[in-house]
């Protein structure tokens, strides 16, 4: 099945993934001779012009002869790239950068070392968001159960200020009955006092009747 101008140039921009520079520097480095037959590196240079010829991407600006070798660059990359998906599982970056996959794939726009180390670094992030989410849950169960206890505290708190106050209570009373006491002593000690003169007055009374009295019988007594 043919496919459509769109989907051309959707795969060939999705799987060259090496810039202008990078390309050009790679078809100039004696390894991107070692694998193929030249044809890939021919490819390469094409590319480049391609790339360079259109650096924004934009679909209307190329040409029937761009998209003619669009097409055989986004076959090839697509039918390698599932080898090559292959070969990141059974070896290491630097056993994969020595293949002739991925040499080839090099030589027509492809680094898939680039993609191995993005998917790398998507792991590390991913690992390390997933520890972050996992700190951050802990430190929040830490706090659900200090909670409790510092409400415990502050019941024990309210306890303490509970008991501060019955105690003031309890001494603004006794202090008030202790006034009470003191008041009803100073009345029983004043009445004390008023009967004492009042005793003493009628001594004197009765004391001045009787000298009275003898002083009129010894008048009596005179005439």
């Amino acid at each position: 099945m043919v496919k459509s101008r769109e989907e051309v140039i959707a795969v060939f921009n999705e799987t060259v993934n090496m810039t202008v520079e990078e390309l050009q520097d790679w078809l100039n480095n004696p390894a991107s001779k070692t694998a193929g037959t030249g044809v890939g590196l021919e490819s390469g240079h094409k590319i480049i012009e391609i790339l360079k010829k259109n650096p924004t991407k934009d679909p209307d600006g190329y040409d029937e002869e761009d998209l003619e070798h669009m097409r055989k660059v986004a076959s090839y990359n697509k039918r390698h790239l599932a080898q090559e998906d292959h070969l990141k599982d059974t070896k290491t970056e630097e056993e994969l950068e020595k293949t002739k996959s991925t040499i080839s794939l090099r030589n027509w726009g492809h680094n898939p070392l680039k993609t191995l180390r993005k998917e790398s670094e998507s792991e590390t992030e991913s690992s390390g968001e997933e520890a972050t989410a996992k700190t951050v849950e802990e430190k929040e169960q830490h706090l659900s159960q200090k909670r409790p206890k510092q409400d415990e505290s502050a019941g024990d708190d309210n306890t303490v200020a509970d008991d501060s106050t019955s105690k003031r209570d309890a001494k603004r009373k006794h202090d008030k009955i202790e006034a009470s006491a003191d008041e009803e002593d100073s009345d029983d000690d004043t009445s004390g006092d008023s009967e004492h003169l009042e005793s003493l007055e009628e001594g004197e009374v009765k004391k001045k009747r009787k000298m009275d009295k003898e002083e009129d019988m010894e008048s009596d007594e005179s005439v």
